[in-house]
């Protein structure tokens, strides 16, 4: 009995203190990247734009349905990502996001002409409020990462259209 006692104990320690790495954590981070697409910055923008050819070109997004001030991703997985555009333009794109697996943020992408192409550079910040959920994106989530991968499937869609 003594046993079970000491190991309920530890059990309730050891989720305290991943509480507690959560709550150090911090809540908000940054993926950037950036990458030279041979087309003007129209081109690149309408591409971004008609988001129901997005699962088309984009690994991982099974369907896009339009709302009323933007559009939900459902990706392979099932969660949903609701997005509401602030800028859409040649220069610039503003987003905001949420998702229904808890976490918010902005995507932002700038679009600067460079000989033949345009160099767009992303930025994506995501709010993760809670802290196991904080644990669990630095573990299995990479912005960085995710940016290089859009970019790298957008440059492909562009070029090849």
């Amino acid at each position: 009995m003594r046993v079970l006692i000491w190991m309920g104990v530890a059990l309730l320690l050891l989720a305290g203190l991943v509480v507690l790495v959560g709550w150090l954590l911090p809540a908000t981070r940054e993926g950037r990247a950036e990458v030279l697409i041979a087309a003007d910055p129209a081109r690149i923008v309408a591409v971004i734009a008609d988001v129901e050819a997005q699962p088309d070109w984009r690994a991982g997004i099974a369907a896009v349905e339009r709302t009323g001030d933007g559009w939900t991703e459902v990706t392979a997985r099932g969660e949903r990502i609701t997005f509401v555009t602030e800028e859409m333009a040649e220069t610039r794109i503003r987003l905001r996001f949420a998702s229904d697996a808890g976490y918010a943020g902005t995507w932002e992408a700038v679009l600067t002409p460079e000989g033949a192409g345009t160099r767009i550079a992303v930025v994506e910040r995501a709010t993760v409020p809670s802290p196991l959920g904080r644990i669990l994106a630095r573990l299995f989530f990479d912005p960085g990462a995710f940016a290089t991968t859009y970019l790298a499937a957008l440059k492909s869609r562009v070029e090849g259209m």
